[in-house]
């Protein structure tokens, strides 16, 4: 690829019809119009050129309903044939999606439509319902009933570039409301690159969707898929009880696992299927706690890891190599500049956490706005750094270990607490499935450490052993006062907790203050006492 360089910067030239979707899918129509691109967990197929065909056809139907070059079709749909057809019909129109969860409902699906302000609305007739609660001057389309029949190239009145926007994606939302990230076609490939295309063979490789496709990273990793050609197996929704028999069904041979899928497989019996399939390559967020052992067992080849958001795509990748310890995210990839700094902008010492703040020598390459909210855009590139929010630390190697979100972090009686290193400490405790730690303001006005947990059986929980297995094995200032159980997290789309609504949901039934308890915790030297 050809670069161009000034001032000691390298700049890749980027060619758009390597980069636009419509382009991809028009050159594997071209190159190998009778290949499998997708196969679906019902048995359906489409070829490269069929594939191509229904994206004309839905762009077609837009375009006789009015939606133009750019305008924004926000697309409530779950994983299968008519999401594909319709995210690909939308940009073979150069037309902007905006993927809805299937879940929002409310003020949360209102605050994505007024953000998004959408020319339309494409569902299908389970969730059409959805849209009826709501007072909408928006048309909205059944997807089922725009199949359409023609299926020759829309015309376009300019050519679609790479920097062009391509999709408007909601933030996490982790730490408060959600914004809308507006995305270009670099930003989309780009974000794909470091598992797909940097470790594809091609044709002979296919990839596994499941997660949902209204997720960023699902999207990313199609479009990677499409620049290199590597075939694609779309699931409505990760199978885990029958997870390798599954992808040996299908032929996949790379796949992602992120959130608490890996811990969900490793848990599982031991079964010959475990090894009896094609998958080679895992992407894995976070990595699993002993990658050799699940290597081994599992039959895999290779484990990555890596660390992306919403707005800046596919910063740190782990090199093949690498060791994958706990809370590790890779090496800085190509075309970013970054830096670890105080509230201050500031750089840190090496070895210090900090703040990640990113460039990119690339243009288009991270989002340029946050949709009608000039402050928040603003503040997030602050100084000519995007400011990622993410406290990381960086080794003598160039390796970036995860710390914490910068809003996450407590503060208790003068130390600083990282609440990822309480949650991998309380997960360990026997019956914990998942744990989130976030601050209980205290009478003094200073943050007590409180983990919320989901747990296989409420009614056998111990809160004397948890508090007591804490206290054995994490600083005395980092164990927990409070521990309340919950159902279920609220989560965002990309499967991450949504802490904030966490520090102010009152207590359920079952819930502990540990002092109450008569459990205290000392400095070293009286680590703990039992009243």
């Amino acid at each position: 690829m050809q670069m161009r360089g000034g001032s000691g910067m390298t700049e890749r030239v980027i060619k758009s019809e390597e980069v636009v979707v419509r382009s991809l899918l028009e050159r594997g129509a071209s190159r190998s119009p009778d290949e499998i691109l997708v196969s679906f967990e019902d048995g359906g197929t489409l070829t490269r050129a069929e594939a191509l065909g229904t994206a004309y056809a839905f762009a077609n139907e837009l375009s006789a309903r009015g939606i133009r070059r750019d305008d924004r079709v926000l697309v409530m749909l779950p994983n299968g044939a008519d999401f594909l057809r319709v995210w690909w019909g939308i940009a073979c129109l150069g037309a902007v999606i905006v993927p809805a969860h299937v879940g929002f409902r409310g003020a949360m699906l209102r605050h994505l439509l007024e953000l998004s302000a959408p020319a339309l609305i494409v569902t299908n007739a389970s969730f059409a319902p959805v849209f009826d609660d709501e007072d909408l001057s928006i048309p909205v389309a059944l997807a089922e009933e725009m199949r359409g029949t023609d299926r020759t190239p829309p015309r376009l009145d300019r050519p679609i570039e790479y920097w062009d926007t391509a999709i408007c994606l909601l933030t996490s939302g982790t730490t408060g409301p959600s914004k809308l990230a507006s995305c270009t076609y670099l930003h989309g490939l780009r974000g794909g690159a470091n598992f797909v295309a940097d470790g594809s063979r091609g044709s002979e490789d296919c990839l596994l969707v499941d997660i949902p496709l209204y997720h960023g990273a699902a999207l990313r990793f199609v479009v990677a898929a499409l620049g290199c050609g590597v075939r694609l197996h779309v699931r409505s929704a990760p199978s885990l009880s029958t997870y390798w028999q599954d992808n040996a069904r299908a032929g996949v041979t790379m796949t992602a696992l992120i959130s608490s899928m890996v811990p969900f497989l490793t848990k599982q019996p031991p079964s010959p299927s475990d090894r009896d399939h094609k998958v080679r390559i895992v992407l894995a967020s976070p990595p699993p706690r002993d990658p050799e052992a699940f290597k081994q067992r599992f039959g895999i080849a290779e484990i990555r890891t890596g660390y992306g958001s919403t707005e800046v795509p596919g910063p740190l990748a782990s090199h093949p190599d690498d060791e994958l310890r706990d809370g590790y995210c890779g090496r800085l990839t190509p075309d970013y500049e970054c830096r670890l700094v105080d509230e201050n902008d500031l750089d840190v010492p090496e070895g210090t956490p900090g703040e990640l703040i990113l460039r990119t020598r690339q243009s288009w390459q991270i989002i340029c706005e946050y949709i009608g909210n000039s402050p928040a855009t603003a503040k997030a590139w602050r100084n000519g750094w995007f400011h990622t929010g993410d406290v990381m630390r960086r080794d003598a190697l160039g390796r970036f270990f995860f710390v914490d979100r910068v809003k996450d972090s407590l503060r208790r009686r003068g130390e600083n607490i990282s609440s990822v290193e309480v949650e991998k400490a309380v997960a360990l405790f026997p019956g914990v499935i998942e744990a989130a730690c976030v601050g209980a303001v205290s009478d003094g006005g200073d943050d007590e450490v409180k983990v919320w947990l989901v747990v296989e059986d409420p009614g056998t929980f111990d809160p004397h052993a948890f508090f007591h297995f804490c206290a054995h094995g994490l600083p005395y200032f980092m164990v927990p006062r409070f521990a309340a159980l919950t159902d279920e997290f609220p989560k965002t789309p990309s499967m991450r907790i949504r802490k904030h609504e966490l520090r102010n949901r009152p207590n359920g039934e079952f819930h502990w203050d540990r002092e109450e308890l008569g459990i205290s915790v000392r400095r070293p030297g009286a680590s703990i006492s039992a009243g």
